[in-house]
């Protein structure tokens, strides 16, 4: 570092004060003269090695040699008692100027703090023109459009822009009673903030703004910059000059909080000034203001961000309620790695952020789409306007709804039930519920899938594949078919807004369900099995089924699969096992299908449970042709030449593809639209309905639940497990997304077992009541999604067989290897084990850096590095 002045030997030596503290009591530099204060003469020769070594070398016992022509810095030493010196954060000044050469950023005293009235929030950025009052602008219309019109809660709006102050040109119609600047030089004058506030209060509860929403007209209060040009120009007072006052470094927060508690606002807003301004300092080093900052995508103003949050994270304790500097990250373009520019944001606090205690950081950046209509600032009513709709203001209402729009007397959960009844009536039900098992009725949930399959065969008998991941539910949903009897019951009971015709309406005839295989766990609803056996038989057709039927049927193509058959010799073992489950009355299905037609009736045969059956798809070329036998010819086959014959078949995907190497993807086009997928809306409208089959009200909203918006979803949600994890206004993620993302892939799904199955977990134990206004505690879902991840990994293994090695290899690797992200060589994956990887959604690999979804994670135990968290979770909502 070269030094040209006495100003960079006072930057060094700062910098560098660890090395020195011990042995020197302070250092006092001018233009000309270096005072070095010492306890003694002792102190003297260590003191001048010291401040050479820290020099590299430029001090020669009397003078520093400067790195410009004959200038340098005269030294002198003074000996004296100093006594006991002050704690060091006694000496923190809240300016940039200052806060540089500390350790901590913040008065000690103040880190657990609260400011006596109104909570102050306020707004900074490095660079103008980035989107930071309108950003403030869109908060107090999301306030206004939140607050309850019989008792609005009001917002005093202070612009602090002392250099462009945009709020006060914005919203100033004439010239204002008082200002900003009229009170900081009264707080210059004035030592009591009582007597500050007496005094300036109803002056400034006459300025007011109105916000119009789509309801009603709200008011606030507002306090522009300066009253009169002059006053701008010729500045007194200035928030720099009060943090250098005697016993004021903090007062103006204090002072703006106890305005905004007289004048009955629920929050205090601040427009401060961008840059790395003195200006802004007193409010941003102040622990007990939240801070909000506004960065753009572009580099200077990215890097200017970074700066800015390295100084306000020194001494900040990264806890649940501290007031964590959040990011509001504007204009990203397209094309433009927004996820590359948040993970560099988040990884300032990740050296401080335990590994346990991570999601704090989740919610930290918020972007906000930028639209063109939102660049001129030309009247408050058009912005007010223009942001109506757009992306920037829902996500600004996210946030003020999230974490300042619930009432701060927090609502128990209304019920009949007593948390503990609810948490073990919603625990039993998922335990029967996770094998698809029993033989109780309830209501189904027509997820988008179920809708189009009966759209789909609303006028024909079905001949469909229904496939699904492990756990998506086709048991489920195999199950709850049979139950009904017929297709067009089934329809009918799922239809409550009658959107559809029933399949009696539509063709004819009721088709009559038959359980030819099933799955293992068909042993929990065997009576639903055995009814509709019964209900069969009933209508005097030629052949009887056996209520025995679908496990010799299952016994036969197991020793089928013994032998080497190609597609042809498994299309005729398919045909017999159909006769065969009538006791042989037909000879051929041709047969059957004239019975059927003479006698009125139609029949569908639901197969599930060939996964148990045909276990080596992926390497058995006899099990390929069983699979593309029955799914790809046979059903060809009947569609052509039945009528009123159907083949259901609930299969699973990962079969399907290994079994049908020739047109998977046309195969699967086909039948993608009836695929079991569970989106993220989906997964949660689950989670509602299934607390709701054993929680009375749980639900109460007007519309159907298959039909509600993902904010209503959302909403009801709260009741479970909470806005966060933790109270509303922590630091903690949001519950819902922190859910998804951990029971996510990177395929953007997640099964209907795994949303089940966390809610098992989780309600293993009611836990200790820390919120009132949920049944699940913190503790136990973060606990419950540790649980989910291992049993998620063992039924992965047994699914996919080619997953188990390369699971073997990232379990036993040594742990300072398992950390996220890591390289291709890091443990030596093979083209082909990187590849199905990649395809079953457990792998993503961005800029040659591999990064594993948090549902194998936590199982595998990996831990993140610097900034992966962000990109991992982004990449799961890709």
């Amino acid at each position: 570092m070269l030094l040209y002045t006495w100003k960079d030997v006072e930057r060094k030596l700062w910098l560098n004060r660890e090395k020195w503290k011990n042995i020197i009591n302070d250092i006092e530099i001018y233009a000309e003269e270096m005072v070095i204060h010492l306890n003694n003469n002792d102190s003297v020769n260590a003191a001048k090695n010291r401040i050479n070594e820290i020099l590299d070398n430029k001090y020669d016992d009397e003078k520093i040699s400067l790195d410009l022509p004959g200038a340098f810095l005269k030294v002198v030493f003074e000996i004296e008692e100093t006594g006991k010196k002050e704690e060091e954060n006694d000496n923190v000044i809240p300016l940039f100027k200052n806060v540089l050469y500390q350790k901590s950023a913040y008065y000690s005293e103040l880190i657990d703090k609260e400011l006596p009235g109104a909570p102050v929030l306020a707004f900074h950025s490095y660079k103008g023109g980035v989107g930071r009052t309108l950003s403030v602008l869109a908060f107090v219309k999301a306030w206004s459009s939140l607050t309850d019109l019989k008792n609005p809660k009001r917002l005093l709006i202070v612009d602090a822009d002392i250099e462009a102050p945009g709020i006060t040109w914005l919203t100033s119609a004439e010239e204002a009673k008082f200002s900003f600047l009229d009170l900081l030089e009264v707080t210059q004058e004035k030592d009591c903030v009582d007597e500050i506030i007496e005094a300036v209060a109803d002056r400034v509860s006459q300025l007011t703004v109105k916000i119009e929403t789509e309801k009603s007209i709200i008011e606030h209060m507002v306090l522009p910059t300066y009253r009169y040009l002059e006053q701008l120009l010729d500045m007194y007072s200035s928030p720099e000059s009060l943090a250098v006052s005697y016993n004021k470094k903090y007062i103006l927060a204090e002072v703006l909080s106890r305005l905004g508690d007289k004048l009955g606002a629920e929050l205090v807003l601040v427009d401060l000034r961008a840059g790395l301004s003195e200006f802004s300092a007193p409010l941003l080093f102040d622990p007990r203001v939240k801070k909000y900052l506004v960065t753009s995508t572009s580099y200077q103003s990215v890097k200017g961000t970074e700066i800015l949050l390295h100084q306000l994270s020194k001494g900040l304790p990264l806890k649940a309620d501290s007031m964590i500097p959040e990011i509001l990250l504007t204009m990203g373009q397209e094309g433009t790695n927004v996820t590359d520019i948040i993970s560099e944001l988040v990884s300032v606090y990740d050296q401080y952020v335990a590994d346990d205690n991570v999601s704090i950081t989740d919610n930290i950046v918020t972007e906000l789409p930028f639209a063109g209509e939102l660049v001129h600032l030309e009247s408050l009513e058009k912005i007010m306007k223009n942001l109506s709709g757009r992306d920037f203001y829902k996500n600004i209402l996210e946030i003020v709804r999230n974490s300042y729009g619930v009432q701060k007397e927090v609502q128990k959960t209304e019920t009949q039930l007593t948390r503990k009844e609810a948490i073990e009536r919603i625990h039993d039900f998922a335990v029967r519920q996770i094998t698809a098992e029993g033989n109780g009725a309830f209501e189904v949930l027509m997820t988008e899938s179920i809708q189009n399959l009966i759209r789909k065969y609303r006028n024909t008998v079905p001949n469909a594949v229904i496939m699904g991941a492990k756990g998506s539910g086709k048991t489920f949903l195999y199950r709850e078919i049979l139950r009904s009897q017929s297709w067009e019951k089934f329809v009918s009971q799922m239809d409550k807004s009658n959107l559809y015709r029933t399949a009696e309406e539509s063709h004819g005839g009721q088709v009559i369900t038959i359980p030819l295989l099933a799955s293992g766990n068909a042993g929990g609803f065997h009576e639903i099995i055995e009814q509709a056996i019964q209900n069969y038989n009933s209508y005097g057709l030629k052949g009887k089924v056996s209520p025995s039927g679908y496990i010799k049927n299952r016994d036969a193509l197991l020793g089928y699969a013994r032998e080497k058959y190609d597609v042809l010799g498994w299309k005729e073992i398919w045909k017999k096992v159909i006769l065969g489950a009538v006791n042989g009355a037909y000879q051929s299905l041709e047969e059957m299908e004239e019975d059927l037609s003479d006698k009125g009736i139609k029949i569908l045969f639901l197969i599930d449970g060939l996964e148990e059956i045909f276990q080596r798809t992926i390497s058995s070329e006899t099990e390929k042709n069983a699979v593309v036998a029955l799914c790809r010819d046979l059903l060809d086959e009947v569609k052509i030449r039945c009528k009123n014959v159907g083949l259901m078949l609930f299969l699973r995907k990962d079969m399907a593809r290994d079994s049908l190497t020739v047109n998977y993807e046309q195969f699967h086009s086909l039948y993608r639209s009836v695929e079991l997928q569970w989106n993220s809306t989906e997964a949660l409208r689950l989670a509602v309905w299934l607390v709701s089959q054993v929680v009375p009200d749980f639900y109460k909203e007007e519309a159907v639940l298959e039909m509600a918006p993902r904010e209503i979803i959302d909403k009801t949600l709260h009741k479970l497990w909470g806005i966060k994890l933790g109270k509303p206004t922590s630091n903690e993620a949001n519950s819902s997304r922190w859910i998804l993302a951990a029971l996510s892939d990177f395929n953007g799904q997640l099964q209907a077992r795994d949303i089940i199955r966390f809610l098992e977990k989780a309600t293993v134990t009611a836990g200790k009541p820390v919120y009132p206004d949920r049944y699940l505690m913190p503790l136990e879902i973060k606990k419950a999604v540790s649980d989910c991840s291992a049993e998620k990994i063992r039924e992965i293994r047994e699914e996919i067989k080619a997953l188990d090695p390369i699971f073997d290899k990232l379990e036993k690797a040594p742990a300072e290897k398992k950390i996220l992200p890591f390289h291709s060589d890091t443990f030596n994956l093979t083209q082909a084990e990187e590849r199905i990887m990649k395809q079953e959604g457990y792998l993503r690999i961005e800029n040659d850096k591999y990064y594993l979804p948090e549902i194998i994670r936590h199982a595998l135990k990996f831990k993140y590095g610097t900034g992966a968290r962000p990109k991992v979770l982004s990449l799961l909502f890709k």
